[in-house]
């Protein structure tokens, strides 16, 4: 990434705080250093934010240069299509300059702060997702031949013996997944699970034991 940087001297930088689909955190200390070697803006999308115990939010005052992006959409109210920036203010007076100027209905702007509000709510649900996906990873790891890349998301990365056989079993009891297997070689043979309740989960297990 710094070499690209100091060859492309790029005006934009987009990263995935923690990544998607993979799942992982990059360390502080890497992110930081693309923050001091981009030239231009820097954006961290922490749209997984809530269930990664870690951020650049507090740093927007050390980085002139980052802006972090957010959604509500993962933690439960994916339906109000509603994102937002945070950054210098005047990083937002000129996106102010090229936003539309109804880019946000009326009906998410009364109904977002009210949710927004809920915020002992909004904490058990993302505590209660976590714990789910520790159990998820725990019982997708003792599957045989199954492999769980460490995830700071609410969903669980996992390779499996035959993605295209796991992904149409599942399909076909009513359950559906994202087949990773023919997006990139490294990723060949992974499914991305969303974590879900636990009677979702339990089912979800229960369905993966009969299609191996």
């Amino acid at each position: 990434m710094l070499a690209a940087i100091e060859r492309e001297q790029p005006a934009l930088v987009f990263v995935a705080y923690p990544n998607n689909p993979t799942g992982n955190l990059f360390p502080v200390d890497e992110i930081e250093a693309i923050l001091e070697a981009a030239p231009g803006l820097v954006v961290i999308d922490e749209a997984y934010y809530a269930f990664a115990d870690a951020s650049f939010l507090s740093r927007i005052a050390s980085f002139p240069n980052l802006i972090v992006l957010r959604t509500v959409s993962k933690i439960g109210m994916a339906g109000l299509r509603l994102g937002y920036a945070v950054a210098a203010p005047e990083w937002i007076t000129e996106l102010n300059k090229v936003r539309q100027p109804y880019n946000l209905n009326a009906l998410t702007q009364a109904v977002a702060p009210i949710l927004l509000a809920e915020a002992a709510l909004l904490a058990e649900q993302a505590a209660t997702l976590r714990a789910e996906r520790a159990r998820l990873e725990t019982a997708l790891s003792a599957m045989p031949g199954f492999s769980v890349f460490r995830t700071h998301t609410n969903f669980v990365l996992v390779r499996v013996p035959d993605a295209p056989r796991c992904f149409d079993g599942l399909k076909a009891a009513g359950i559906l997944v994202k087949s990773l297997h023919a997006w990139h070689p490294v990723l060949a043979h992974c499914l991305r699970i969303t974590v879900g309740t636990p009677a979702e989960n339990d089912a979800l297990l229960a369905a993966i034991a009969t299609i191996r």
